[in-house]
């Protein structure tokens, strides 16, 4: 019983997203009747004090129900009231929970919107604000991975693209011509017409990255894309760029770095290349391809998309279960304008 009572101490001290992911491990299936969502929620965002999802306090009361039976609490503290499904991505949709968890089954199969929307039943319009609301709501299980042992990285480029409807927008002005479907950009080479993306991959596939800058990569961009994401310890396996080395040397990584046209290289006699994250910039580009041109300001959760699927190594209703339990519990709410309204190009501070 002391053991019990340990187990339950040490996961109320466990942070928020946390006591997530060991909720849905340990159910390991994807449940979705309202009430047993309606359990899930208040288990795993207010906890046993019924902290408030607002001010975090734990004056919260019961306050009644709504006519569909979901339950509503009022905070003493900051007077708001609220459901247990308050500020997430679901909230206000008005679709049932088996909708969702039917999309986030078609997202894991890499449908297109036009697929998604026919299986579940909702519009097209509806299908890619849906798509970009779970990835938002996803993006902390990529933001937090964590690559040791022996790293590879290098970049891959993305064609700037401003592919929208842009000629209602009063806040947004097309900064040249547009470029033909099909046609490559007009500057030759490492232009401002590419998006960088730093990438790296460990020896168990684990896979980060995420767009940086336009133009070549500098050494702030690849501290800031990769710092917390390597291990201080770990060996880190480059091409010859120079934006790699002052990275490694403040974090006191050894650096391996290849020679011009050599994938590998051989140190005390143990061989280290760089193929597997070749092979990852191949899968990347083969999957948003796959779309026929991603705008750049959605370019980040594309990559998010990417490395949620290749990153998962368990079997997929366990997968569908632990990332609808993530999604649901991220505590965000996503307005269809603020998807549209986001920064044309990449926005990260470098």
């Amino acid at each position: 019983m002391s053991e019990l009572k340990d187990v339950i101490t040490a996961y109320r001290k466990l942070p928020f997203g946390d006591r997530v992911v060991f909720y849905s491990t340990v159910s390991n299936d994807v449940d979705v009747r309202e009430e047993t969502v309606q359990d899930f929620l208040i288990e795993t965002r207010m906890g046993e004090s019924l902290s408030c999802l607002y001010c975090k306090g734990d004056h919260v009361v019961r306050n009644g129900k709504r006519k569909d039976g979901t339950q509503r609490f009022l905070c003493r503290d900051c007077g708001k009231s609220f459901i247990p499904g308050s500020n997430t991505i679901t909230f206000g949709t008005r679709k049932r929970m088996s909708t969702w968890v039917k999309y986030l089954k078609c997202m894991l199969d890499k449908k297109t919107l036009k697929e998604s929307s026919e299986e579940c039943g909702i519009s097209m319009p509806t299908a890619f604000s849906w798509r970009h609301k779970i990835l938002d709501a996803l993006r902390e299980v990529t933001d937090k991975v964590y690559l040791d042992g022996t790293v590879e990285a290098d970049e891959t480029f993305f064609n700037v693209s401003y592919k929208g409807n842009h000629k209602n927008s009063k806040t947004f002005t097309m900064p040249r011509k547009a470029h033909k479907r099909g046609n490559d950009t007009h500057a030759k080479g490492l232009s401002s017409e590419k998006v960088c993306v730093p990438c790296a991959v460990d020896a168990s596939g684990i896979s980060y990255a995420r767009p940086a800058k336009l133009g070549k990569p500098s050494s702030s961009c690849i501290s800031t894309v990769f710092d917390g994401i390597i291990a201080p310890d770990s060996i880190l396996c480059t091409d010859n760029e120079k934006a790699y080395r002052a990275f490694s040397k403040s974090k006191s990584i050894h650096l391996i770095q290849m020679d011009t046209d050599s994938h590998i290289s051989v140190r005390d006699g143990i061989s280290y290349g760089i193929q597997r994250i070749n092979a990852y910039h191949r899968t990347l580009k083969e999957f948003i391809g796959r779309f026929h041109g991603v705008s750049t300001k959605h370019l980040g959760n594309y990559i998010v998309w990417n490395n949620l699927i290749a990153n998962n190594r368990k079997k997929s209703e366990e997968t569908l279960g632990q990332l609808f339990a993530r999604m649901l519990s991220a505590g965000i709410s996503v307005r269809n304008k603020d998807i549209s309204s986001r920064s044309p190009l990449p926005s990260l501070e470098v």
